[in-house]
């Protein structure tokens, strides 16, 4: 069975981003493979120490509970990532998130662990959906060496508003499609 790795970057549990998440986990669900979905304002984990422990080895020195989720992220079939937009970037668990990714990639820079689709999620308090793009497509640059094929990003707006994407059906969509897509 397919399992999809969800990392929920956002503190608000029933905001924007986690109502995305959940359906792009539902989509998951109804076709067939599995969620391992991990809240990360919940996880007490370490920033990157910049060791370099995974330049010789496939693994993170650190013990503590992104470890345990970076080991599913080796085997898994695709992951989502989703984190509102606080200052005009991710949110710092997020970003501490991908320097600990770092693993991922062999001593050349190259995936050590095959390719896997990924999906971003984005909430966002400005209503131009395109607003960060730039933004997005200059995380989207380490993508590959870690092992990543960037399947979609979504991109929910009006995010002070907590249920913005409740109300977006044309986006609730959106993710259940991609949801569907990351399950076959």
């Amino acid at each position: 069975m397919k399992e999809i790795v969800i990392f929920n970057g956002s503190p608000r549990m029933d905001g924007n981003t986690a109502t995305l998440l959940n359906i792009v986990a539902k989509g998951v669900k109804d076709n067939g493979a599995s969620v391992k979905f991990y809240t990360l304002f919940k996880m007490k984990f370490m920033a990157c120490q910049g060791c370099f422990y995974c330049r010789q080895h496939d693994d993170c020195i650190i013990k503590d509970e992104l470890r345990e989720a970076l080991h599913k992220v080796k085997t898994a079939h695709a992951v989502v990532i989703g984190s509102p937009i606080y200052m005009m970037q991710m949110s710092g668990p997020v970003k501490n998130m991908y320097d600990r990714f770092f693993p991922l990639t062999d001593a050349q820079y190259k995936p050590r662990f095959g390719m896997k689709k990924l999906l971003t999620v984005y909430s966002q308090g400005f209503e131009d959906p395109h607003m960060f793009e730039s933004y997005f497509d200059y995380t989207a640059a380490i993508y590959p060496s870690l092992g990543f094929e960037m399947i979609g990003n979504i991109v929910s707006t009006n995010g002070n508003d907590p249920e913005s994407a409740e109300r977006n059906g044309e986006l609730k969509i959106r993710a259940y499609e991609a949801g569907k897509s990351l399950a076959r």
